[in-house]
């Protein structure tokens, strides 16, 4: 009986050794998905044409792969909700576990595999609203907004994605009352500036983000000032607020006076945002009685 027992166990250990030794296989990483843009399609809302009293359109533009492996959830563009709570996401930041090195090593190289099977999304998009040029960089699969302000009469808008090729044309006739100056910041491609614009009237008032001012001035919670009747004097723009954890990046801001007119005239402001940097001036600009 022992000598069996002899046998037996360095068979046993043998297995067990080997059993170890064994290599695993590594778990195999699925394949970069390559899109053929020819498949895509362009879908623009809302549905423009005819006669509109409102002056302000905002567009919502999607372009969808069918054969999209991995379709992202599409949700809604949340972006001015960090102005309201930045300090609040900063507290939480800084209220977080400092993490090993070997954590953040391994965040990083999945967040650098994530973008790389991403990289496909990201796409250039045209266009021409009224003959101004707007450019940007959009994601496929995802809504990207875009304020439009009409004119009265005759709106023309082109869309054109040029990957795909796919187009899309719309004409409209708008009843509103002018506005003749309007205050907006400009998009520099797919570049976003954290913070909101206040604009302070001759008089002193200070138009904010959903609120009209006494002399009829509204700053829209898009970040647009308008005025059908602005009143003579001095107009101060400043910049406000800002998400601590972003980037620095350079701010664009135009004010427009009887666009589209022989006595149209612009005023064009930039400055360097910093990061969490407190309200800073970009500029006056002087409207003459």
């Amino acid at each position: 009986m022992k000598r069996g027992w002899l046998f037996v166990l360095p068979l046993m250990c043998t297995d067990l050794l080997l059993a170890q030794k064994a290599p695993t296989k590594p778990t195999p990483k699925p394949a970069f998905y390559t899109p053929d843009p020819r498949q895509w399609r362009l879908e623009v809302t809302p549905e423009l044409g005819g006669w509109m009293s409102d002056n302000s359109v905002t567009l919502a533009v999607k372009i969808v792969d069918p054969r999209d492996p991995n379709p992202p959830k599409d949700t809604t563009d949340l972006r001015g909700a960090y102005d309201d709570y930045s300090q609040d996401y900063s507290d939480e930041e800084e209220a977080r576990p400092e993490k090993s090195a070997d954590e953040l090593r391994r965040e990083r190289l999945a967040r650098e595999e994530e973008e790389k099977r991403n990289q496909w999304r990201t796409r250039p998009l045209q266009l021409w609203f009224n003959g101004e040029a707007t450019s940007a960089e959009v994601q496929v699969g995802y809504t990207w907004n875009h304020a439009l302000r009409c004119q009265n009469g005759e709106n023309r808008l082109e869309i054109l994605q040029p990957d795909s090729g796919q187009r899309v044309v719309r004409t409209w006739w708008t009843f509103a009352s002018r506005t003749r100056l309007r205050v907006s910041s400009v998009q520099d491609g797919n570049t976003w500036v954290s913070g909101r614009l206040e604009v302070m009237e001759p008089s002193g008032a200070l138009a904010t983000q959903g609120r009209r001012s006494a002399s009829g001035g509204t700053l829209s919670w898009d970040g647009t000032y308008q005025h059908s009747a602005p009143p003579p004097g001095t107009y101060t723009l400043r910049w406000v607020g800002g998400y601590r954890g972003g980037n620095p990046a350079l701010l664009r801001v135009e004010a427009v006076l009887d666009g589209g007119t022989d006595r149209e005239r612009r005023w064009v402001f930039t400055q360097l945002v910093l990061p969490g940097a407190p309200a800073v001036t970009l500029g006056t600009f002087d409207i003459e009685p």
